[in-house]
């Protein structure tokens, strides 16, 4: 298998001493919250320990600025589609695994030009852009507070629902950055006539890429890959100082309703990015059969952050997925991200920790409560049908009876480059909100695909805990593999998203 060559790809080779930030770091042990607590410690059976250097300038996309900034970055120069790559490899993961936390910095950033509001607060949900995707309770829109979100989905793209250790629902929400909202509407594929005629006249979903000046073109030629592209792409200018422009972005929030006794001595703002919200339900979901609108908190539990990029394959897009630190342990079970030389990785499920194995958060995990037995299956699916109450825990058999939350655990380790990022992110954002999430690992396209490597993505499986709890064990537990399917409602490939299926 073909080596990248580290300074070739990491962009990182001609660098002295001075200036550089010095990390020990240390890694969990399998019934742990993986990288959840940031002391090393040599006692625990951690693995591995190594001292690694961070230029000033990784923390920006701006390189004038050596800090977390709000500005994005629009590509990964070093992402050369010449060479072919199946596993993860230290050097070959940093330069995306920095660009999934600048990225991240800088869409969850103060946008300038609306006060106390997050950039991406000011990118349309699906219901601003279809029109087919209907409001349950639209009278929910009336006298919303200023700043809170308005959200109305409980239910993951799998078709399954998550339910907290506090008995509440998780909620989920979908953004479009302006880039790829304009391109929606510039094509008419805001709306079903359109993705109809935009289908039949034959052109290609080619959603705008991101690019600089140290852009590299060319991609992975992969036969019977009908989302790749062949129209050039439209670009919106941002960012300009740098002649960077930026490509589409799509992000999915998935939130937890804070019960009203969560700490109030400053652990809530400490521990949660939170918002205010109103959640608009229909009768047909609400305990009494009455369309109803409640006003909560919420917090930020999980989200993937989608870009589509000029260099290498990033044409089909690169995705990086984050989460609380404090939602799951990792099963007794966890492979490592390239143990995947195998039909069954999970054959008997991904298994609950043994309760000595667990270093669980002060306020208890999001979505595990140790209900399940050690070495048993855990992530096993809600069955029964269920309601909304109108006061917590909101989740309620169709008798009105609490129920009982789920166990769920994470399957997947970390990879061990990626927990580095993460401790070093962490403590360079250490006194604000975000020192308190992780990136659990950042998925691109490195080889044509093929058994057992999918369709070239790495790593060759990815999930979150919060948006995609029960199926972290299938073969179907990869973002980039499940959506090189995505089509239009029209039938069209649609560019790796299922956006242009509204109803789906």
């Amino acid at each position: 298998m073909p080596k990248w060559p580290a300074c070739r790809l990491t962009g990182f080779c001609a660098f002295g001493l001075v200036g550089l930030l010095v990390f020990v770091v240390a890694f969990p042990s399998v019934g742990m919250a993986q990288n959840a607590n940031l002391t090393a410690s040599r006692d625990s059976g951690t693995i591995p320990v190594f001292t690694t250097t961070y230029p000033e300038t990784e923390f920006c996309a701006d390189p004038d600025q050596a800090a977390p900034c709000f500005v994005a970055p629009v590509d990964v120069p070093e992402f050369d589609a010449s060479f072919i790559y199946r596993f993860l490899a230290y050097e070959a993961q940093r330069p995306f695994d920095r660009f999934s936390w600048q990225s991240f910095v800088a869409v969850t950033s103060p946008d300038p030009d609306r006060v106390g509001r997050a950039r991406w607060e000011t990118f349309p949900t699906r219901r601003d852009l279809f029109s087919e995707v209907a409001m349950p309770n639209p009278a929910c829109r009336d006298g919303v507070p200023d700043g809170a979100l308005l959200l109305a989905s409980h239910v993951q793209s799998s078709g399954d629902i998550l339910v907290d250790q506090a008995g509440n629902f998780i909620l989920y929400e979908t953004r479009i950055n302006p880039v790829a909202a304009e391109y929606i509407r510039q094509n008419g594929l805001d709306h079903e006539a359109g993705r109809l005629d935009f289908a039949n006249a034959g052109l290609p979903i080619d959603f705008p890429m991101g690019h600089g000046p140290k852009t590299r073109h060319g991609a992975i030629n992969v036969v019977g890959d009908a989302n790749t592209a062949s129209m050039p792409a439209k670009t919106v200018l941002v960012d300009a100082p740098h002649d960077n422009v930026m490509g589409a972005q799509l992000l999915k929030f998935a939130w937890r309703i804070l019960p009203d006794d969560f700490p109030s001595d400053g652990t809530r703002s400490d521990r949660y990015f939170t918002r205010t919200a109103r959640i608009a339900l229909d009768g047909n979901v609400t305990l009494d059969g009455k369309p109803t609108c409640l006003d909560v908190t919420v917090g930020l539990v999980g989200m993937h952050l989608v870009e589509r990029v000029a260099s290498g394959n990033g044409d089909r897009w690169i995705w990086s997925s984050f989460e609380h630190v404090g939602t799951v342990p990792l099963a007794a079970n966890a492979r490592r991200p390239n143990s995947i030389i195998t039909d069954t990785p999970f054959a008997n499920g991904c298994l609950a920790p043994a309760a000595s194995r667990l270093q669980t958060p002060a306020d208890g995990f999001v979505f595990y409560g140790g209900r399940t037995e050690a070495g048993k299956p855990a992530n096993q699916s809600i069955q029964p049908a269920l309601r909304w109450a109108d006061h917590a825990p909101y989740a309620r058999t169709v008798s009105g009876d609490p129920i009982i939350p789920p166990d769920i655990v994470r399957c997947w380790r970390l990879f061990s480059g990626t927990a580095e990022a993460n401790f070093v992110w962490q403590n360079k954002l250490a006194g604000t909100v975000w020192q308190n999430y992780m990136l659990l690992g950042t998925q691109w396209i490195g080889n044509p695909g093929g058994a057992p490597f999918g369709v070239g993505e790495v790593p060759r499986f990815l999930s979150n805990s919060a948006l995609e709890s029960y199926i972290q064990h299938q073969s179907d537990a990869t973002c980039l593999g499940c959506h090189t399917n995505a089509t239009t409602d029209a039938g069209q490939a649609a560019n790796f998203t299922f956006l242009l299926d509204p109803v789906r």
